[in-house]
């Protein structure tokens, strides 16, 4: 049963892969097929794997295999954008292929951080098109730096921030319209809970410093989520903080994006204001958050 399951997963791996379809006749169609999409640094997705050793007989998965760059982080030979764009074509090419071959099938689209982004990107443009029955598709987003913000709270860190840094691009949030996606965000993660820092310095700190000690982390396993919306798990803060400002100041990516020479000025002064704010051990890793540039 396990071998079948394996058996499986290596064709669809292969196809996604090479770029070609799986011919229909050399498979047999999984009950549900889950598409995974790592994060950053992680292009075979391993981050799946303990979640995929216990999927049900029936469930089977196919690993999305990109670049996960994010240059100019220290050492990443490909920017964000085109990292992100070639998992994108990557994904929705595996997806269509997949659901051509197994149109009974239900398909699961699920993303892990910089992953989230693909997986997000894609599950957005399929909400627009009818191509693939929505009731046989769902979504799972973990750590996702595009997520909306629910109950008008703060949302990802793309719709937070402006660009300043060519190569990232920060693009806002997106919706889904009537697929079921689930965003699942840890409240102390900047990456998808990114606090206004114009209205709440110190929150926006806290993002930073949870990103970094290990608030980023999740219980990964999307065979075992079924519904849609948005789950905000709840955690004691790293960086002690209170509501923001009762103010209606956008966020400075609705403010300055769009504006190169006020964005990085914009950025550089909330560098300047939140790096004291960090924790020690966090403080000397900010170079390492590319979205707050020295």
């Amino acid at each position: 049963m396990r071998a079948g399951r394996a058996a499986l997963a290596a064709v669809m791996a292969a196809m996604t892969v090479a770029g070609l379809p799986a011919p229909a006749g050399a498979q047999t169609c999984a009950t549900k097929m889950i598409f995974e999409v790592g994060g950053h640094l992680d292009p075979e997705a391993r981050v799946y794997d303990a979640s995929n050793a216990t999927l049900p007989p029936g469930v089977s998965f196919t690993k999305i295999r990109y670049s996960a760059s994010i240059a100019p982080y220290p050492g990443d030979p490909v920017s964000m954008d085109e990292s992100v764009a070639e998992g994108v074509a990557k994904l929705d090419r595996a997806v269509r292929d997949f659901h051509a071959a197994c149109p009974g099938s239900h398909i699961t689209i699920s993303g892990y951080s910089q992953g989230a982004i693909v997986a997000g990107d894609v599950l957005h443009a399929l909400s627009g098109s009818a191509g693939i029955p929505h009731a046989q598709l769902n979504g799972v987003l973990y750590g996702d730096p595009r997520r909306p913000g629910a109950g008008g709270g703060p949302g990802g860190i793309e719709s937070n921030l402006p660009t300043v840094v060519p190569g990232i691009t920060m693009r806002g949030s997106r919706g889904f319209g009537s697929l079921r996606v689930m965003e699942i965000c840890n409240r102390n993660d900047g990456i998808c809970h990114s606090e206004n820092p114009i209205t709440n310095l110190l929150g926006f700190a806290n993002g930073i410093a949870g990103y970094f000690m290990g608030d980023h982390a999740y219980d990964i396993d999307p065979d075992a989520v079924t519904g849609g919306g948005d789950l905000l798990i709840q955690q004691p803060p790293r960086v002690p903080h209170g509501p923001p400002l009762p103010l209606p100041i956008p966020t400075p990516y609705e403010l300055f994006n769009g504006d190169p020479d006020r964005a990085r000025a914009e950025v550089a002064r909330i560098r300047s204001l939140v790096e004291p704010a960090l924790p020690a051990q966090v403080r000397d890793r900010l170079d390492e958050f590319p979205w707050l540039p020295a």
